[in-house]
């Protein structure tokens, strides 16, 4: 009873923000020649529901490896499995891969790393870690406002986000927005750094927006954006050949920290 008393509350709300609602829907009923329904129609039963059993008996493992293989032939990104303990040394590497000039045999120039302030992430790795003198490394500043946050991921040459859950069969990374975690840390710099446990490690979009759709029948909040992010950004708008890097970051790689 609780339950159903918490979806009438929900639904009275929402029908509380929509202005005009009423006249809206009954000037429709009018130009349709018919009495307007009241009452909600009922949602038919999915006759199948193969969606759901798509990777379903797949192990962690077996995921994190589909994850991996889509990831490399596929996306053209970067897949690195680590540990907790090995997590700093690890994103150091990461983030360095990018501003690394070995393949062009000249110095390595000064560069800027912006870091998601999730607690998740920080909790596992210090920005100390991942800095040095040539290396410089910001933490993503709710208090700071938009504009030096905004400048600061400009500037950078690489964004540490943590990722909600990662989708084994599209290779994809699921980010929510949060005041800790603003989209411009994954979107404006050249290069994203995704760092996700493989106990997040999921099939496909079915599981993700599951999750979702549970929240908001709980009446959770939700995020403001919900970003699906598989590799680094491509487009095939024109005559179906891929181009990377029109809209976003030029190169993606995926850490799966594999004890969590």
């Amino acid at each position: 009873m609780a339950n159903n008393d918490s979806e009438k509350t929900t639904v009275h709300q929402t029908e509380q923000r929509i202005y005009n609602r009423d006249s809206f829907l009954d000037n429709i009923a009018e130009k349709l020649g018919r009495e307007r329904k009241i009452t909600p129609v009922e949602r038919p039963a999915l006759k199948y529901r193969c969606h759901h059993d798509v990777m379903a008996d797949k192990s962690q493992d077996e995921l994190k490896a589909a994850l991996i293989h889509y990831t490399e032939t596929a996306l053209g990104a970067r897949a690195i499995e680590t540990t907790k303990a090995e997590l700093a040394a690890t994103l150091k590497s990461a983030c360095l891969h990018y501003v690394n000039n070995e393949e062009e045999n000249t110095e390595r120039r000064d560069s800027e790393t912006i870091l998601s302030a999730d607690k998740r992430l920080l909790a596992l790795v210090s920005p100390s870690e991942l800095a040095d003198q040539q290396h410089t490394v910001h933490v993503w500043d709710q208090s700071a406002g938009y504009e030096p946050n905004i400048t600061i991921a400009e500037r950078a040459q690489v964004g540490v986000v943590f990722a909600e859950q990662a989708l084994a069969e599209s290779g994809t990374m699921v980010l929510y927005s949060n005041p800790a975690q603003g989209r411009a840390v994954s979107l404006l710099p050249e290069a994203s750094v995704f760092v996700v446990p493989k106990s997040a490690l999921i099939p496909r979009l079915t599981q993700a927006t599951a999750v979702l759709h549970e929240k908001a029948r709980n009446g959770e909040r939700i995020p403001s954006c919900v970003n699906f992010i598989s590799g680094p950004s491509s487009t095939a708008d024109i005559e179906l050949i891929k181009v990377v890097g029109v809209h976003g970051p030029v190169y993606a790689t995926y850490v799966i920290i594999d004890d969590m």
